[in-house]
């Protein structure tokens, strides 16, 4: 499948090319746009073939994730048009987003952070429905894309949510604060330590970018010793916050190092993410 991304950050589009093909014998072809605003300019202007499935996020800079999904269904909704398969990806939850998404035209949803293995049967159900596409609702051309019924019922418009100005300033500070600031995975039973964002100071500090720190361990880059993963991995167990411990390195650090590790997700009773702040 052609897929198209459209994200405003760099690092998310980043996770998500290398959660799509991981594993896969047929990998697909993947195209990036970092605005709603790019992403029509650039299928308009055919930089960018008309993708078989589009996976954007809901808020972003300019236009919403829902305007986008209401303007490609405005203009590839013909009977003469392919129409392409939209999951709509956010880091809000409840029913009212994702009746909101599907109102908008999307056919599927994913929470943030994406999880690969959902990723994964979200993208094989996508395929097969683009592949066979169900009675009255389309017909499979033969690319294997959906045409749209051409005489469909007239969505009744919904109102744009504005952007939350608290989320925005609250993800600048973290993105701008003189400490480096990464998100780290911890789900399992010996967790990888994997980082799913890193803001610029951490960028600066590691002298790595941000889509270069994505999917790395921090463990590993940091050179934890045995004792200290067997810490952290304490609390986490209990979902603890670990705050202001000094880093235990197997290499020397430059100047001392500590680190607060904060919880910010869980599912059920299982921390899976947690905020790092590193203190020099």
């Amino acid at each position: 499948m052609h897929i198209l991304l459209i994200d405003d950050s760099s690092s998310t589009r980043s996770l998500l090319r290398t959660l799509i093909n991981s594993g896969q014998t047929v990998r697909h072809e993947i195209s990036e746009a970092a605005s709603g605003e790019e992403a029509l300019q650039k299928v308009g202007l055919g930089e960018i073939n008309l993708p078989d499935l589009i996976i954007m996020d809901i808020n972003m800079g300019g236009m919403s994730g829902y305007e986008l999904c209401r303007e490609f269904r405005k203009r590839h909704g013909t009977a003469s048009d392919v129409v392409p398969y939209i999951i709509i990806v956010t880091a809000n939850e409840g029913v009212d987003v994702i009746n909101q998404a599907l109102d908008c035209g999307a056919n599927d949803y994913m929470p943030k952070p994406v999880n690969v293995k959902i990723l994964q049967v979200r993208l094989r159900v996508a395929e097969r429905l683009l592949a066979h596409a169900q009675s009255g609702a389309g017909s499979a051309t033969s690319s294997g894309r959906i045409t749209v019924n051409p005489n469909p019922p007239a969505p009744e418009p919904e109102p744009v949510p504005a952007l939350d100005p608290l989320q925005s300033l609250i993800a600048s500070s973290i993105e701008y604060a003189d400490a480096p600031i990464s998100i780290l995975e911890v789900s399992g039973a010996q967790p990888s330590f994997q980082i799913v964002y890193a803001n610029a100071a951490m960028s600066a500090t590691t002298q790595f970018s941000s889509d270069e720190l994505t999917g790395k361990s921090l463990a590993e880059l940091e050179a934890w010793t045995p004792e200290f993963m067997t810490m952290v991995t304490g609390f986490i167990e209990r979902g603890a916050i670990v705050s202001y411990v000094p880093l235990w390195s197997e290499t020397r650090q430059a100047v001392p190092v500590h680190l607060s590790f904060y919880p910010i997700r869980a599912e059920g009773n299982q921390v899976n993410q947690y905020l790092v702040i590193h203190h020099f």
